[in-house]
């Protein structure tokens, strides 16, 4: 367990580096550093003088792929560099810090969550793996709403997620690797502090979404959806009705690969969409092929944009 020192100065440097319209806290921090069921985070750090000068974190998430090979992989997050330490090396000794981390507690290597300025760095200077960018899509938030159950998160509801699979859900992806999720990972995930969430339950998924403004114009995010038995791809459209009424939005957001639903909307350019949203990889183990690595199944449930 991170002690609070630790997560209080992890916050300042966060919140100086990327100038956070809410703050993050020490809470908020624990929750993702030390809460997940999947295990404690790794944290590569650079300190000189009794000062922080560097941060990234790795996640532990489970991927499987579709012939059934598993990865660890820490999901990584949170880097930053004090604005001061630029130009020192700072950046490199504290991605290599994390690599140490990481390697000790046993993951497979690195799924980077970065931003325009930090993944051409990785991959230019660090020899990692740039992933091919995920699409964004914009859907009319029209259509019927039936078969789908919509519930608000908060303390008292957050446990409707339990006993929605035995187990693990439904691998919805037919290639490529995708992440493993239980109610249990969902529960901590949909319990993020600061944040508001709402689920949408049907027979066959669970679809996690949130809404946001943009240009005052409010919209709703598809956050993850998640399968509870397999059948045929869900259309995508239908989903964002529900989602769009629930949150009283005109349009719904897609980011990711869903393979659950029939996706058709209009496209959109990265750029429309918060920053960082670039994918790299970095393996740590040498039977790890990292050329043949792709994500079968991704969106923002998988990390913390939302």
């Amino acid at each position: 367990m991170t002690d609070d020192l630790e997560l209080q100065r992890t916050a300042a440097l966060l919140n100086h580096v990327f100038e956070h319209p809410d703050p993050l806290t020490t809470e908020s921090l624990r929750w993702y550093y030390d809460e997940n069921p999947a295990g404690s985070a790794a944290v590569g750090r650079v300190e000189e003088d009794g000062k922080r000068l560097g941060n990234y974190a790795l996640i532990p998430n489970r991927f499987r792929s579709n012939t059934g090979e598993e990865r660890v992989l820490g999901l990584g997050v949170d880097l930053a560099v004090d604005p001061d330490a630029r130009g020192s090396g700072a950046f490199r000794r504290t991605v290599e810090d994390s690599y140490d981390r990481g390697v000790a507690q046993g993951f497979d290597g690195i799924l980077g969550v970065a931003n325009a300025n930090s993944a051409p760095r990785m991959v230019a200077t660090l020899g990692w793996r740039s992933l091919a960018p995920l699409p964004v899509t914009m859907i009319p938030a029209i259509g019927r709403t039936t078969g789908f159950n919509s519930t608000t998160i908060t303390d008292s509801t957050v446990g409707v997620v339990d006993g929605l699979v035995d187990g693990e859900f439904v691998r919805a992806s037919r290639t490529g690797f995708a992440p493993v999720w239980t109610p249990e990972l969902l529960r901590w995930r949909l319990r993020r502090p600061g944040h508001s969430y709402s689920i949408h339950v049907s027979d066959d998924l669970v679809v996690v979404s949130t809404r946001t403004h943009v240009s005052k114009v409010p919209f709703g995010i598809i956050l993850g959806v998640l399968q509870r038995r397999s059948g045929a791809p869900v259309p995508g459209g239908r989903v964002a009705a529900v989602i769009g009424r629930h949150h009283k939005a005109p349009f719904v957001i897609h980011w990711g690969r869903s393979p659950a639903l029939r996706m058709r909307g209009i496209p959109l350019p990265q750029k429309l969409m918060p920053s960082p949203l670039s994918l790299v990889l970095h393996p740590f183990v040498s039977d790890f092929n990292r050329d043949a690595f792709e994500l079968g199944e991704f969106g923002f449930l998988d990390f913390d944009a939302y």
